[in-house]
């Protein structure tokens, strides 16, 4: 089983790894395949909430649809009034106003990613992502011709090594990214972290924090990095409707930063996006009417935490690392991996015993651990399974 004092790190390098297909996608394709035979299989694979939108979301969305004038509407950075309640939205996150104008939208929070790092890793610049890392990171930062750099999570702990993090930035170093709470870990920042961070970047590059999951933290209060007072770091915040506010596929993403950014990702909006859907940006304007959602949301997936965690805690082979929010639970299986054999490989073939489809580790930099997601209606079964899985020694 992995010590958390002796991670063991994605070694291979970055041109294989993107030749690598994503195991999310796979494992998940593999399920659908076996769920033609079988009407048993679960997925824990994407961060896709089980769970229906609002009816009321659904609602001003088939509304704008049905309506020319609105779902033909074009502003290549949102709609004006869904940039002013995000900024509403974020500002209470800050506890502080939010100038609209800084708010930019997309089509989800990852194409902002591959734009931003195309903006900021000019002249051979690198990109500085958390270890284990969400593979959108790494492959924007590739895509945008940048140089990838890692600091690393302890798996234990959850908590940033800092000491990683100092030796890695340099003069090159054009971003750092963090993401609290972290996929795949669901590992979590306190205030103080963000401004440990702040104070050791020391505006020498461009943080760019991932809050995609801040409203689905299960212990504590998720803080924002952008709630800091008087940073020497110039903050990008992104976030989207596709994880609290189950908009997976709907796509409506967004980031608030420096308002000089702005001109720059409008001009690449401009050219490779041109706009964003409006119909699926009604629909996150109403989204924003009903925070409680994303409390019940954040709550069930809170028990499925705490259940996982017995569960598969009381298997002496494998350890769970506690997840203090997102929708994800990273397990070590490192002693169930045969020698010559990958994390991949174990994957399928606990998907094969228990059809409980899962994602390997080493797709987030972290060999020997599986990823759990919340989101499956039958997720204690699927916990049952793997816990008899791995008790009989597989």
């Amino acid at each position: 089983m992995l010590d958390a004092h002796k991670v063991r790190w994605e070694t291979r390098d970055l041109q294989e790894l993107l030749l690598q297909r994503f195991g999310m996608f796979e494992m998940d394709e593999q399920a659908e395949s076996l769920e033609q035979t079988y009407d048993d299989v679960v997925r824990l694979t994407l961060g896709k909430s089980e769970l229906p939108v609002h009816p009321a979301i659904t609602d001003a969305m088939v509304a704008a649809l049905r309506d020319p004038k609105r779902s033909s509407l074009v502003y290549p950075l949102g709609l004006p009034e869904l940039r002013a309640a995000i900024a509403d939205y974020e500002g209470q996150a800050r506890g502080r106003s939010v100038d609209p104008q800084t708010v930019v939208v997309s089509v989800g929070s990852s194409t902002i990613f591959r734009n931003l790092f195309t903006l900021l890793s000019y002249q051979g610049g690198e990109i500085l992502i958390p270890r284990p890392y969400y593979s959108l990171y790494l492959y924007s930062a590739a895509l945008a011709g940048a140089r990838v750099g890692y600091y690393d999570i302890d798996p234990g702990t959850g908590r940033i090594d800092f000491d990683s993090l100092g030796a890695a930035i340099g003069d090159a170093t054009r971003a750092v990214v963090v993401c609290s709470p972290g996929n795949p870990l669901g590992n979590l920042c306190t205030r103080a972290d963000f401004e440990r961070l702040d104070a050791l970047v020391a505006g020498r590059a461009v943080i760019v924090s991932d809050e995609i999951y801040r409203n689905v933290s299960f212990d504590d209060a998720a803080a924002s990095m952008g709630s800091l007072e008087d940073p020497r770091s110039q903050i990008v915040v992104t976030n989207a409707f596709s994880k609290g506010f189950r908009m997976y596929a709907r796509r409506v993403g967004y980031a608030v930063m420096p308002r000089h950014f702005v001109p720059y990702l409008s001009t690449i909006q401009d050219h490779t996006l041109l706009t964003t859907d409006t119909v699926p940006q009604f629909g996150a304007l109403e989204a924003l009417r009903h925070l409680d959602e994303v409390e019940q949301l954040c709550a069930l997936y809170r028990k499925r935490r705490d259940y996982a965690m017995e569960r598969l805690g009381s298997v002496p082979t494998i350890r769970p690392y506690r997840s203090a929010g997102s929708f994800y639970l990273t397990v070590d299986v490192s002693a169930h991996v045969r020698p010559g054999d990958s994390d991949r490989s174990l994957t399928s073939a606990m998907l094969e015993s228990t059809h409980v489809a899962t994602v390997p580790g080493s797709d987030f930099g972290l060999p020997g651990t599986i990823r759990l997601s919340f989101s499956a209606q039958h997720f204690d079964s699927a916990i049952d399974r793997l816990v008899t899985y791995f008790a009989a020694g597989v």
